[in-house]
């Protein structure tokens, strides 16, 4: 594998770690997000969930780096990567729903179940296994746009799709009854799926930019800075609402995709400079082994978090939350990527983790 291969390897396979497990601290800050009167647990809450809003929109960046810049057909497409996000999509709707069946619910007969699996996702974190089939039926048309665009064209989609994708949080901020987005008929052509436009146009400006030392370092201080901002924007909004509002939380808010770009900048120069110190025969296969874990580990970690949670109750106790979050994250996180790198050991496990 040459030099420049290796680097982007480790920068992707850094960064989708990172991410994944930014899903899961995400997701145990969450717990107490709406305890709003118990200021000590919430600023924890708010903290580590400002911290790592930009997970889901690294996620959709990575896709974009890996997706957009290749030339391939359309049934090429279609067979080897499409196909293979119905297999987790099955599997986990189906282990949810077997659970929680045996946990008391009921969803009637097996036909009911279809209807069930085809209505949306079973438990709330799954949406993102749904959402990736719309935004991966798009991804062979992004990929023509891509290719047949100059970079001040890129900039200037990015540019519209920004401003469309803020304007529902502006309009809640600010009391604008106005639908633009509908009213115009712009809606359908924005959304989570410009997260994939926005990785491939950052990638291709870090490489530009990937030499400078500083440019490292201006990322991560603006990164930092706009987690901040969120925290502070997400507490002045609870506040002014009188109970905890996570409308600055929402993947598409202004702070939240901006935080996203440095974030994605951060992770994919820390990798590159990992792969660029690693020697590959020994380095690189086992950073690459916890990558190809990271779908697993999504969708098996809420499993695990309930059980870990109703084992110790530390969530709901005493425990300052300030240690308990990335403690309780980190315990998750690692029990999570244990049971999946166990599955994978068979190989029928390898197509839906």
């Amino acid at each position: 594998m040459s030099q420049g291969k290796k680097s982007f390897s480790a920068a992707i396979d850094t960064a989708k770690v990172a991410a994944c497990f930014m899903v899961v601290l995400l997701h145990v800050a969450a717990i107490n997000f709406y305890s709003f009167d118990d200021h000590g647990q919430w600023w924890a809450s708010n903290f580590y969930d400002s911290l790592t809003r930009t997970c889901v929109p690294l996620f959709l960046m990575i896709s974009g780096v890996l997706l957009l810049r290749k030339q391939e057909s359309m049934p090429e497409f279609f067979k080897k990567r499409f196909v293979r996000i119905i297999p987790p999509l099955l599997f986990w709707s189906l282990f949810y729903m077997a659970w929680n069946s045996w946990q008391g619910e009921r969803y009637g007969r097996w036909y009911e179940w279809i209807t069930t699996l085809a209505n949306g996702p079973v438990t709330f974190h799954l949406w993102y296994l749904y959402a990736i089939v719309g935004i991966y039926l798009f991804v062979p048309f992004l990929r023509k746009i891509w290719h047949a665009t100059k970079q001040s064209e890129r900039k200037l989609y990015l540019a519209l799709w920004a401003v469309a994708s803020c304007w529902p949080t502006i309009k809640v901020l600010f009391d604008i009854d106005v639908d633009a987005l509908e009213v115009y008929g712009i809606g359908p052509f924005f959304g989570l799926v410009g997260y994939l436009f926005l990785g491939a146009y950052v990638h291709d400006v870090y490489v530009e930019h990937s030499a400078k030392r500083q440019y490292w370092l201006l990322s991560l201080g603006l990164f930092a800075l706009f987690s901040v901002l969120t925290m502070l924007a997400t507490y002045a909004y609870s506040a002014q609402a009188g109970e905890a509002d996570p409308l600055f939380y929402d993947y598409l808010s202004p702070l939240v995709l901006v935080s996203s770009i440095y974030a994605f900048n951060v992770l994919y120069g820390l990798g590159a400079r990992l792969g660029k110190s690693l020697d590959v025969g020994t380095g690189l296969p086992g950073l690459k082994k916890l990558s190809a874990c990271t779908l697993g580990v999504y969708c098996i970690h809420i499993f695990i978090l309930h059980r870990f949670d109703e084992a110790t109750g530390i969530m709901e106790g005493d425990a300052s939350s300030w240690w308990a979050i990335p403690v309780t994250a980190f315990v998750v996180f690692s029990v999570s990527m244990g049971a999946i790198m166990l599955l994978r050991r068979f190989r029928a496990f390898e197509y839906v983790t």
